[in-house]
């Protein structure tokens, strides 16, 4: 880590940083299991979001999903057997994003799940999530593990990915950026809302897919699996944004952003300058729309990387591109506006490429600085689902980031001003 607390030595550690990222060219090239793809992986370590906590301090649906990647691993027979393994060690949980991976909700990653990968063609960086599970709300993404949710991970693995990682290699890869650019145009934000950006992928699957597997019964079923899950493409749009992301990380003196992510416990951010250091908040309150049926009292955070987004200036960063969002964002589509018009106060520059109709065309909010998070108060603004404290996807909502973090990054960043900034949150 570099101390900087010259504002021209921070503003020009904050270009560089800026400048690695946006230069990032993210491509997906393949679907493997997580064992082969994954930097540090092995049989028994499963993954899971957020900073990285003992295994005694899980007792939610992040706790349950760990445990249940360990019985779908046959690690353990019994969820009893799984946690005693898990308390000894035998079992390792580790962060996803320690080994060059990002999870969507609980982010329970094993070592036969097939990831995406995706490769930065720039600099051959590579990035990687689960492969969506699919919409149904009970799903090990949300914290539970049964019969139905176990048929449903062997099929992605022995039917879906297949087919995928063939059309992919035959393919040559598909480039995300585009992809990305298109689907602002067409009013998705790439986090709560991915309906264009996977009806583009689909488009470009399709016969690549058909060509390297033939159509039989189980490519009819991959490819209505991908046009029938509008948030497909969310997972692959995290993956992407991990290499973007990455690309900033380590940049010394730097007060960029380079993850956001949440455990069942704690809100926590990395930055350019400090490296894998994270800084850690309890979770605010999340604002949400819940499904019909279901109360406030039944809600819990299981975790969450789906923020790799945010870092990357799409989801909440970008809610003026998706207005049909606004019932779960701010409540009306000119709150979304003035969210994403209120991000532009705390990113470094605008991307060149991915941008908003509405704003005439202005690129979304990019390169959240840290810096000036702290000393304006105002934090990210994060779309994300919500989820039922007895598992199963339960809406959406609108997060805004606590302050702490920020400022806690800064003080490690330049101990000088750690008096004056740690009064300023009292």
């Amino acid at each position: 880590m570099t101390i900087v607390n010259d504002p021209e030595l921070r503003a020009r550690a904050n270009e560089a940083a800026v400048s690695a990222m946006l230069a990032s060219q993210p491509v997906l090239v393949d679907v493997l299991p997580a064992l082969d793809a994954l930097p540090g992986m092995t049989p028994r370590t499963i993954l899971t979001s957020g900073a990285p906590l003992p295994w005694a301090a899980y007792d939610g649906g992040q706790r349950r999903a760990i445990i249940g990647a360990a019985l779908y691993e046959g690690l353990a027979r019994t969820p009893e057997g799984a946690d005693a393994l898990l308390h000894a060690g035998e079992i390792v949980v580790a962060a996803c994003h320690d080994h060059g991976c990002v999870g969507s909700v609980t982010g329970a990653t094993s070592a036969s799940m097939p990831v995406l990968v995706l490769e930065d063609l720039r600099s051959g960086r590579r990035g990687h999530c689960l492969v969506y599970e699919g919409s149904d709300r009970e799903r090990l993404t949300y914290g539970v593990w049964n019969d139905k949710v176990h048929r449903q991970l062997i099929w992605i693995r022995e039917v879906l990915a297949p087919r995928l990682a063939s059309a992919l290699r035959a393919a040559g890869g598909i480039p995300v950026s585009p992809i990305i650019r298109r689907a602002l145009g067409m009013g998705d934000d790439l986090h709560s809302r991915n309906t264009a950006a996977t009806a583009v992928l689909f488009g470009q699957l399709v016969e690549p897919m058909v060509d390297a597997n033939g159509f039989d019964k189980h490519t009819r079923e991959a490819l209505e699996f991908i046009r029938d899950n509008d948030l497909f493409f969310l997972h692959l749009g995290m993956a992407a944004a991990k290499c973007v992301a990455d690309a900033g990380a380590g940049s010394p003196g730097s007060s960029i952003v380079t993850a956001m992510a949440i455990s069942e416990k704690e809100f926590s951010i990395r930055v350019a300058g400090t490296g894998s250091r994270w800084f850690r908040a309890p979770i605010p309150t999340l604002h949400a729309k819940l499904f019909d049926g279901i109360t406030p009292d039944e809600i819990a955070f299981m975790g969450g990387e789906s923020l790799i987004t945010e870092t990357v200036g799409l989801g909440g960063l970008s809610a003026a591109a998706a207005p049909s969002l606004q019932d779960y964002s701010g409540g009306t589509a000119a709150r979304m506006v003035e969210t994403t018009q209120t991000m532009y106060s705390i990113t470094h520059t605008e991307h060149p490429l991915w941008k908003i109709p509405y704003l005439g065309f202005r690129g979304v909010p990019f390169g959240i600085d840290a810096g000036l998070v702290a000393s304006s108060g105002v934090t990210p603004r994060i779309h994300m689902g919500a989820s039922r404290r007895e598992g199963g996807h339960a809406g959406a909502g609108l997060l805004i980031a606590p302050l702490a973090p920020f400022v806690e990054a800064i003080d490690a960043l330049d101990p000088e001003g750690a008096p004056s900034r740690a009064a300023s949150l009292h």
